[in-house]
């Protein structure tokens, strides 16, 4: 049997709710040749065996089983399964409009200098199904690295890619729990153009989970780490200037110290708020939350 070209990788943990629906999203799709890869990531309910159901009368579909370590390791072990040579990342929340595929394939064969292209993504209420407008950042096409770094505008189910990008840039980062996605197109941003298919072409389920206080604080604490990281320690210097980078982490780490503030911890709130002033210390609207920082962490 002749390998596929492309390759569909979804990775799934407890999503019993909407997994069978990313599925149809795929088999809908009239582009054809391709294999869906989906990895149940040590699921609680009944996502593995779901997925198995629909394996069992879908031929293109393959599924592993494995103990839950996270979506950047489901990727990986799924991408070590492939066989093609595109890759299409799919989470098993989202959803893809029919031309996605092809759309993406087309691209990439009138372009052989490009290795990856990418779509906007439009988020959809988890609730009630219906798109939400003013929630989409504008997209870009060529070089991105300076400008991911400033904003988050690539999003890991709109992104076809060759082979290549995995073999130069190595895997998703598994030390990650959230910002998998940013991390990895910031580091595969330093080796490759990114391509744009200007229309929204995949569809991002918000749902009231995605939008807790608890996982905003994680999500900011962990995006102010990654990209100090990326800058410092992964050659990010090279390819975004001073000032731009450290008005970056200054306010990211100003979001998460205010965040942890009104979480009551104070310590952590410090920490995050003391970077923000060193990355600029002219920012004056840092300061009063950093005094209350300070007060609540010798209170407590």
């Amino acid at each position: 049997m002749p390998s596929p070209i492309l390759s569909v990788i979804l990775p799934a943990y407890n999503a019993e709710a909407f997994v069978a629906e990313a599925v149809e999203s795929v088999r809908a799709q009239s582009y054809t040749d391709y294999e869906l890869i989906a990895v149940d990531d040590g699921s609680t309910d009944r996502t593995g065996a779901i997925l198995d159901e629909l394996a069992a009368g879908f031929d293109a579909m393959r599924v592993f089983h494995q103990p839950n370590r996270g979506l950047a390791a489901a990727r990986n072990a799924a991408i070590a399964q492939m066989r093609g040579e595109l890759i299409a990342l799919l989470d098993a929340d989202d959803l893809w409009l029919p031309e996605k595929l092809a759309r993406c394939v087309a691209f990439l064969d009138a372009h052989p200098d490009f290795s990856i292209v990418y779509t906007p993504m439009t988020p959809f209420d988890g609730r009630t199904g219906r798109d939400m407008p003013g929630h989409s950042k504008p997209c870009q096409a060529g070089w991105l690295t300076e400008k991911l770094f400033v904003s988050i505008f690539v999003h890991d189910p709109a992104v076809v890619f060759r082979k290549r990008v995995f073999e130069v840039c190595g895997g998703f980062d598994e030390s990650l729990p959230v910002s998998i996605g940013n991390e990895y197109w910031l580091r595969v941003s330093t080796q490759f153009a990114f391509g744009l298919i200007d229309e929204p072409l995949a569809r991002r389920r918000w749902s009231e989970m995605s939008l807790t206080r608890s996982r905003r604080l994680q999500g900011r604490r962990i995006k102010a780490a990654m990209l100090e990281e990326f800058y410092f320690r992964k050659g990010g210097e090279k390819h975004v200037p001073r000032q731009v980078a450290m008005r970056r982490l200054a306010r990211v780490n100003y979001s998460a110290g205010k965040i942890l503030l009104r979480e009551f911890r104070c310590r952590e709130a410090w920490r995050h708020l003391a970077r923000a002033i060193q990355y600029r210390p002219g920012v004056l609207k840092v300061y009063p939350f950093l005094l209350l920082a300070g007060i609540g962490s010798a209170i407590r």
